[in-house]
């Protein structure tokens, strides 16, 4: 019998029946489905199982050490490097100008990388991935390039595509579109660590109240040295601009609350986001501002490009005073190292 049967029968008897899997089975299933050798339905009745009965974190971080596995890790240089989790679904509302933010920290001494996919289901959203290609980067790194690119003090910060790291994940894309709901891979594959420093450190962002401590437990037990985790808007890794917001911080392994004020951070505007000038978000819009952000135009789109970079310099101990954090940033894009860093990382 295989893994995933096995699974299928502990899971999916109901909700007065059902019982939990071990770290090891949930791990050895995701291993088997990941082999591409699993009936699309299994897989779908297992991870939609999975979520009526509500997993475990034993359960969330089988699934997540079989993902890692089938990734890979490559070392790092560095001391520290920033992993920015974004969500792979993307955007409807917001534009996406955080999909800049890696060039930012890596002119303000953070090497950082974005990593996520083209397209997703169900949100079907702008995506770091297509504002960036939007914007002439090279979206097709293998997970080699970004490193060497990490490891360049004259550039620090890559993206890279689940397409290249994870392609026995990215496989089952229309699996999950045709799920309709969305399995807790949707989290998992946000704290996936393709490349590891002496430091690694996750920014990811969270809706719903119950996430902060899932993230925490995966992110302490699969290898994260610390993680801030943010009530961003739509889930995005940036808190609003506006007022202040509670959020989480994983420090020495422990999970604590943190409320950040964008003033403390010299941020003051009126809106919590960037809203589209346009009816319909485009990348090709999230580009262009964000761009003009880099090269120092001031605006809702610059201040999240500070707020973003700064509470990240704050959080892995860079810069211990939260109004100093926020003048580094503002210095790197008024002087141009922080779209110089982007375009040594664009044309690379």
């Amino acid at each position: 019998m295989s893994a995933v049967a096995d699974a299928i029968k502990k899971v999916a008897t109901g909700p007065h029946l059902s019982k939990d899997l071990s770290l090891e089975e949930s791990r050895e299933a995701m291993l088997e489905i990941l082999s591409g050798e699993v009936d699309p339905v299994r897989m779908a009745v297992m991870l939609i199982a999975l979520r009526m009965k509500r997993e475990t974190d034993e359960e969330n971080l089988g699934l997540l050490l079989a993902i890692q596995e089938k990734t890979g890790q490559h070392p790092l240089d560095v001391d520290n490097v920033m992993l920015l989790s974004d969500p792979f679904n993307g955007f409807s509302r917001h534009c996406p100008i955080a999909a800049f933010l890696p060039a930012v920290m890596a002119a303000c001494g953070l090497p950082a990388l974005s990593q996520g996919v083209y397209q997703m289901a169900p949100k079907f959203g702008v995506t770091h991935a297509q504002v960036l290609e939007a914007a002439g980067v090279n979206i097709q790194l293998t997970v080699a390039e970004a490193a060497e690119q990490l490891n360049n003090a004259d550039i620090g910060w890559a993206y890279l595509d689940q397409a290249i790291t994870t392609p026995s994940l990215f496989a089952l894309q229309d699996l999950r579109r045709l799920m309709i709901k969305r399995p807790s891979l949707a989290t998992l594959e946000k704290l996936v660590m393709p490349v590891k420093a002496k430091k690694t450190h996750l920014q990811i962002g969270f809706v719903h109240k119950a996430y902060p401590p899932v993230l925490a437990y995966l992110a302490k037990q699969s290898g994260f040295d610390s993680a801030l985790i943010v009530r961003g808007l739509e889930g995005g890794i940036v808190p609003t601009l506006r007022e202040t917001s509670d959020n989480f911080l994983l420090i020495d392994g422990a999970l604590k609350p943190c409320s950040l004020d964008p003033h403390a951070f010299g941020v003051e505007q009126q809106t919590r986001g960037v809203m589209p000038d346009l009816d319909q978000l485009t990348a090709a819009e999230s580009a262009q501002r964000g761009v003009a952000a880099l090269q120092g135009e001031k605006g809702v789109a610059y201040d999240l490009l500070v707020y973003g970079a700064a509470i990240a310099l704050w959080h892995c101990g860079l810069v211990s005073d939260q109004n100093r954090a926020g003048d580094l940033v503002r210095k790197s894009l008024d002087s141009g190292n922080a779209f110089a860093a982007f375009e040594k990382g664009r044309t690379k």
